[in-house]
């Protein structure tokens, strides 16, 4: 059996500015990275950088308003995709099809965008919004 390996470049590896810990690591220093320019980068940080500190705490909310977002669509999602599809069932065949006609041609832009911006795809939070933009909930 032949296992092929795959190398891949080393990561490049910066000083903080702020703490300026440096290898040899210790037990209370940490290493955080990320991908710039198709390159990974590890920068170390002493346990209480206030740089490392911030940059986590950051992190975290990003990560908290992700989760929100994620929330918010899977509560409007069903909803939103119930309107579209009685929306379209109601519709006479010779009617002008102009709702479904934004929402798809929004929902393809926006993909596009991605497509060449390469980056990926219309999520569900996103998917929602467009639904609910273009078939709104009655009484709101």
């Amino acid at each position: 059996m032949m296992f092929m390996t795959i190398s891949q470049p080393q990561p490049q590896t910066r000083l903080c500015p702020a703490c300026k810990a440096a290898v040899p690591l210790t037990e209370d220093m940490v290493v955080a990275m990320w991908l710039e320019d198709g390159a990974t980068v590890e920068q170390i940080h002493a346990g209480d950088c206030p740089d490392y500190l911030d940059h986590q705490a950051r992190l975290m909310e990003s990560v908290e308003r992700t989760r929100q977002k994620e929330e918010r669509a899977r509560q409007l999602f069903p909803d939103a995709h119930a309107r579209f599809q009685a929306a379209l069932q109601s519709l006479p065949a010779e009617q002008a099809a102009g709702p479904f006609a934004a929402a798809l041609a929004e929902l393809v832009s926006i993909q596009a965008g991605r497509f060449f911006g390469n980056g990926g795809f219309v999520i569900l939070p996103e998917w929602a919004d467009i639904l609910d933009r273009h078939f709104p909930a009655t009484g709101r």
